[in-house]
């Protein structure tokens, strides 16, 4: 089955969906802080893409280390352009990015590059679901 527009907007229906599937992703079921080692809970912090331990207060940043860290980008638009090149036979090109996600074209040409790069980056054993 084909993963559609539809589905992709009831999965990252807002930044904090997308925010938290990155976190999820990343870190599993985190139960215990990295830093302080107690069993704890994470809250996200409202004004920041980062978790915090409820206990010692300890950041986990779950961008850190991608494409989408220290972007000002919105999250759901690098995702939905993510979305764009795995549902293109042929690719997309940055003017149609700017398009479909109302950006300048600077940062769809930059998003265009980053999604290229990072797909030619993947072993396509990753992408067949197989694992």
């Amino acid at each position: 089955m084909k993963y559609t527009i539809t589905q992709f907007n009831k999965d990252f229906p807002d930044d904090d969906a997308c925010l938290e599937r990155m976190f999820k992703q990343r870190f599993g079921d985190l139960k215990y802080c990295p830093k302080c080692g107690a069993e704890t809970s994470f809250y996200k912090i409202s004004d920041r893409k980062c978790y915090s331990c409820q206990h010692c207060g300890n950041h986990i940043y779950p961008l850190a280390g991608t494409i989408f860290h220290k972007s000002p980008t919105s999250l759901k638009l690098w995702l939905y352009a993510i979305f764009l090149f795995s549902a293109s036979k042929n690719g997309v090109s940055a003017k149609e990015l700017q398009r479909q996600l109302g950006v300048t074209y600077k940062t769809a040409w930059r998003m265009a590059r980053q999604i290229r790069e990072l797909f030619a980056n993947i072993d396509n054993n990753d992408l067949d679901g197989n694992n």
